[in-house]
């Protein structure tokens, strides 16, 4: 056997993120988990834009949301129109335009295909990942892991739908981000405060699985300034390859993710 000095074709797409972790490599199942409205959609399509621009193609399975419906939440967010705001039309003609330019963007990307299944369950979402992997997606983001329905019970669910992805990618080669939610919090003051390992659902099920856990976090304190609600720090818990010990914050501004404000 030799070693395989070949280059990892994926990237975060910031430079920071990069080095704090090392770029998504081959048969990597990376767990990125939060709590709600910590950016993980936001994020996870922002890694995908990144690789689609490095001429990558990239699967997005949402679970969640139609294909139009996670679109339009991308595009609004991007201009930083609230979902109460564009209910009432409220928000300028510039947020307008970039709501607009980035749901275009979105709907005329070649490589990036945002998928729904018809049915939630793993067999569909194997169905649908080797229908793409057919056709050149080497990079799977699939939004997300409660939402996939496993005949098996609570206790084995989170093991087995694991096992299923870890098979898939060691036995094509490709990346997989599965997102994932943080356990609720007791109170609002606890979702000031990164979560942490402990609060990973399945924890020690899904980390005997995962190649890399990541936790995304922002501030939502309403007494925190904009600057620090736009602020997203990521917190490495496991690489199978290094240490864990990655950390790197990042902001989001104008709808895209940069280095630093």
């Amino acid at each position: 056997m030799e070693i395989n000095y070949s280059l990892s074709p994926f990237t975060w797409g910031i430079d920071k993120v990069n080095k704090a972790f090392g770029k998504p490599d081959k048969r990597d199942l990376i767990v990125l988990f939060g709590y709600m409205s910590s950016w993980k959609t936001e994020f996870t399509y922002s890694v995908a834009r990144k690789n689609i621009e490095q001429w990558m193609s990239v699967c997005y399975i949402s679970l969640e949301l139609p294909e139009y419906d996670m679109k339009l939440r991308i595009a609004r967010k991007s201009a930083g129109i609230k979902k109460i705001d564009f209910q009432n039309w409220n928000f300028s003609d510039n947020q307008k335009a970039i709501m607009e330019a980035t749901f275009d963007r979105l709907e005329n990307t070649p490589w990036l295909y945002i998928i729904k299944p018809d049915t939630s369950d793993m067999l569909s979402i194997d169905r649908t990942m080797r229908k793409h992997y057919d056709i050149g997606c080497r990079m799977f983001v699939i939004d997300n892991l409660d939402k996939i329905q496993w005949d098996e019970n609570d206790n084995s669910r989170y093991q087995q739908i694991s096992s299923a992805l870890q098979d898939f990618k060691n036995e094509n080669n490709c990346c997989i981000i599965l997102i994932h939610h943080a356990k609720k919090p007791f109170n609002k003051l606890q979702s000031y405060m990164p979560a942490g390992i402990s609060w990973l659902r399945g924890s020690q099920k899904i980390l005997d699985n995962a190649t890399q856990v990541i936790e995304i976090f922002r501030d939502l304190d309403p007494e925190t300034t904009d600057a620090e609600k736009s602020k997203v720090s990521l917190f490495q818990y496991k690489d199978t390859f290094e240490w864990a010990n990655g950390f790197a914050e990042i902001y989001f501004n104008k709808g895209e993710y940069v280095d630093a404000l």
